[in-house]
């Protein structure tokens, strides 16, 4: 697995936007890895949109494309170490947002977002890509 998608990155590829479309052209699905964090927050998306039925579909056609990521006992463990890191130096992230970024520490992948919150440096041996900008 070479990248591991945060949500904002999975809405854009939801919302078929074109420099998203483009990069993934040139890769294999099983380049790509999903976090369960990432369905469950497309999924809330989904369930309050008024368009539910599709979004959900779109949603589960997403996650039947890509290989879906558990949150494992190392990654919890990586959440730990890099939160208790983070906060020693006085510097919070969200939860989710710490999850997804610690599953592609884990993973040994390049994480694809567009949080400037994940794109600032401060979460160490943290690769980051961002295919929106």
């Amino acid at each position: 697995m070479r990248y591991v998608i945060d949500t904002n990155v999975a809405i854009a590829m939801l919302a078929q936007q074109q420099p998203v479309l483009e990069r993934l052209s040139s890769l294999a699905p099983e380049d790509l890895g999903l976090s369960v964090v990432v369905i469950a927050e497309l999924l809330f998306g989904a369930r309050k949109s008024a368009r539910t039925r599709d979004n959900v579909a779109r949603v589960q056609a997403l996650e039947a494309r890509f290989p879906t990521l558990p949150v494992t006992r190392p990654i919890v463990e990586r959440y730990g170490i890099v939160r208790a890191d983070l906060a020693s130096r006085g510097l919070a992230k969200g939860d989710f947002d710490l999850l997804i970024a610690c599953t592609a520490l884990e993973e040994g992948a390049t994480l694809v977002t567009n949080d400037a919150a994940l794109k600032d440096g401060s979460i160490p041996r943290l690769v980051v890509e961002d295919w929106l900008s």
